[in-house]
């Protein structure tokens, strides 16, 4: 059996990624995709809030936001959290944010300097086990809006890191 259909863990990854994209490394994702079962999903939102947010009500929605993607996750099949994140930044400093457990606080990392947002740029990244890609964006698009409008800051999706060449969409 060639190396190619037998699938080595012990292999050196590294040096695979030097190589050039060929079907093998579609076949390496898709083979780590299905034993690995995680759901990944990435987003970009500007926040643009000309008469200003005070900063104890942006940790209050980063907390609300991260809580609320991950309950939905597990609300719709997710039975671990691999990790979610949010990063908010502006030319203030920025503000970290983790949780892998929605029944916890979430961890956050105030090292914004200011008490008023009114502008910024927020990434969330979701990794969760148990259900894909496409449902983990669905269980993050379903709530923003709701979250957003009941701390009344305006949005603007600006990136959906939503491969479908890399992701495998699972129908159920």
């Amino acid at each position: 059996m060639s190396h190619h259909d037998d699938h080595d863990h012990d292999h050196d990854h590294d040096h695979d990624h030097e190589e050039h994209h060929d079907d093998h490394d579609e076949l390496h994702l898709e083979i780590h995709r299905a034993v690995d079962e995680l759901g990944k999903y990435a987003i970009d939102i500007d926040v643009n809030a000309p008469a200003g947010i005070k900063k104890s009500d942006v940790l209050g929605f980063i907390d609300d936001l991260m809580v609320t993607v991950t309950k939905n996750c597990m609300d719709n099949g997710a039975d671990l959290v691999g990790h979610v994140k949010s990063f908010l930044s502006n030319d203030d400093g920025n503000i970290m944010s983790s949780i892998v457990d929605h029944r916890e606080p979430t961890r956050i990392k105030d090292s914004l300097d200011t008490d008023v947002v009114y502008q910024a740029r927020l990434m969330m990244h979701i990794i969760v086990h148990g259900i894909w890609d496409d449902h983990v964006r669905k269980s993050t698009l379903d709530v923003l809006d709701d979250i957003f409008i009941k701390w009344d800051i305006p949005y603007k999706i600006t990136a959906d890191h939503y491969d479908t060449e890399k992701s495998i969409a699972h129908h159920t």
